[in-house]
């Protein structure tokens, strides 16, 4: 057998090794599954915007590496459990993640109550947003109730309304004559109605069109993306405006076992894009206050009246300290009431929002 160079041998090896690496077959994707759960469409905007904005950013931002892919479950719309049953749902891995609606449950995240106990202080949906994830990140109790309590990891928070109005079968253009009605209400807001007489009546979105039209209440706290898409404004076309203000009312979470399962790729592409989510649903109730209104208008001719600055104040005047006793509550409990109170009016009054009762001063 003939001799060859050591160059000639070590460019044939260099060429097998080539053709090693050109027929071994690429790294695998990972296809991971995934269900998303809430009780409630698309038409309510943090749902829309789970949907439309932040399931398609977290595909892109895995896309850039291609290891993961993740197989969406839309289980929405009430297909898997209803309005309320998101927080259960997650806790209990029916679903991996979901939008719990942190407004129906008080009584279990008490710290994420603030802003219903400061009305009257902003309608700025995007500064209760953004101030809502400060309160998150500075107070590490709001994290560790869920963890600890409901077995979920939270993501990001976010709200969607703007301001709260009163939408009634008849006109009111007075706080005095809501004294007898019955008004239907989330539940933290309910207080803001009996205050000036109202006899309240806990309810959700999903049930409200049905409740107005049958008479269960004659009125009900909503905001204006919400009345015009479940045309709440046809069984309550009139709006009685006192600029109560909007709230934050929502938590993206994972279930705690099923997000400690997860790829540090796919956790990272699962925080970065709630940015995502939070800046499509504030888009959505920002723009659907206007359409929403356009469309009760239009279709069920609504008419709006605003208070007057003395009919805001007086209603603002008749409630209890919310603010204080909520901190007082918190405090006792062994969170930092005062301090979040504090820091979330702060904040407020940073912003210059339109507060017509300083509750952290009280």
């Amino acid at each position: 057998m003939s001799k060859i160079s050591k160059t000639t041998a070590l460019l044939i090896a260099a060429a097998a090794t080539a053709t090693v690496a050109v027929s071994a077959p690429a790294t695998a994707q990972e296809t991971i599954n995934l269900t998303a759960i809430s009780g409630y469409p698309p038409p309510a905007t943090w749902i829309g915007s789970l949907v439309d904005a932040y399931m398609p950013a977290v595909d892109a931002a895995l896309a850039k590496n291609g290891n993961y892919k993740i197989n969406w479950n839309k289980g929405i719309s009430g297909q898997i459990v209803k309005p309320r049953g998101e927080l259960e749902g997650v806790e209990t891995g029916i679903g991996d993640l979901g939008v719990i609606v942190t407004a129906f449950h008080a009584d279990k995240v008490p710290l994420y109550d603030v802003s219903f106990k400061t009305p009257f202080t902003s309608n700025d949906i995007a500064l209760i947003s953004v101030v809502t994830q400060k309160m998150v990140d500075t107070f590490p109790q709001y994290k560790e109730t869920w963890v600890k309590e409901f077995n979920q990891v939270a993501l990001a928070p976010t709200g969607a309304v703007d301001n709260y109005m009163l939408w009634s079968a008849k006109p009111i253009s007075s706080i005095n004559q809501v004294k007898g009605l019955k008004v239907g209400a989330a539940g933290p807001n309910l207080p803001w109605v009996l205050a000036i007489g109202a006899a309240g009546v806990q309810t959700n979105l999903a049930d409200a069109y049905n409740s107005l039209s049958t008479g269960i209440y004659e009125a009900m706290i909503v905001w204006r993306q919400g009345a015009g898409a479940f045309k709440l404004c046809e069984p309550a076309p009139f709006a009685y405006d006192a600029t109560l203000g909007g709230v934050n009312g929502f938590s993206l979470n994972f279930n705690s076992d099923v997000w400690a399962g997860l790829p540090g790729e796919v956790k990272k592409a699962m925080q970065d894009s709630t940015k995502a989510w939070v800046t499509e649903n504030v888009k959505r109730v920002n723009d659907g206050a206007k359409s929403g209104l356009a469309r009760c208008e239009a279709e069920f001719g609504t008419k709006v009246t605003v208070a007057s600055d003395a009919e805001r104040l007086a209603w603002a005047k008749a409630l209890p300290p919310l603010g204080k006793q909520w901190a007082e509550a918190r405090n006792a409990a062994g969170q930092p009431g005062t301090e979040i109170l504090k820091a979330w009016m702060g904040e407020m009054r940073a912003a210059n929002q339109p507060i017509a009762r300083q509750w952290d001063k009280e």
